[in-house]
């Protein structure tokens, strides 16, 4: 018998709320800066991604120290969209045993905190930040 214990917490909307204000709202092109924090390579870099028509058409390192960049080898090609961090989220939920939080831009709708945790499996948390999102025109 599998017990599934799942919680999903924010700040303001539900995620289902807050993902269907983005898909209504957002703008066809948008810049924005993401760091995330997992066991993964690239771990704690912050980005720079470009977007048009939710498709990524640039990424930026910010840190490109040599330290930062070492061993992040095919990784520098996978940047999320805000949409795909929106389906991350909705992915993980469905990890047994895990949480989530999430908080959400006032204006924008797009998750600008999360986190979460698989509870039983070491390794296999998350957290992610948004920062400097603004249109292109």
């Amino acid at each position: 018998m599998s017990v599934v214990l799942l919680a999903l917490s924010a700040c303001g909307p539900s995620l289902e709320e807050a993902q269907s204000a983005w898909q209504r709202d957002h703008p066809d092109a948008y810049v924005f800066e993401y760091q995330r924090n997992c066991v993964c390579a690239g771990t704690g870099l912050w980005w720079r991604v470009t977007v048009r028509r939710d498709t990524v058409i640039a990424a930026t390192l910010l840190d490109s120290s040599d330290v930062a960049t070492k061993n992040l080898g095919t990784s520098l090609g996978m940047h999320p969209t805000i949409s795909r961090l929106f389906d991350g989220i909705a992915n993980f939920a469905h990890f047994p045993h895990t949480w989530t939080r999430v908080h959400y831009d006032a204006k924008w709708h797009f998750p600008s905190d999360a986190r979460g945790d698989v509870t039983n499996r070491v390794g296999k948390g998350f957290h992610f930040y948004v920062r400097n999102f603004h249109p292109l025109p």
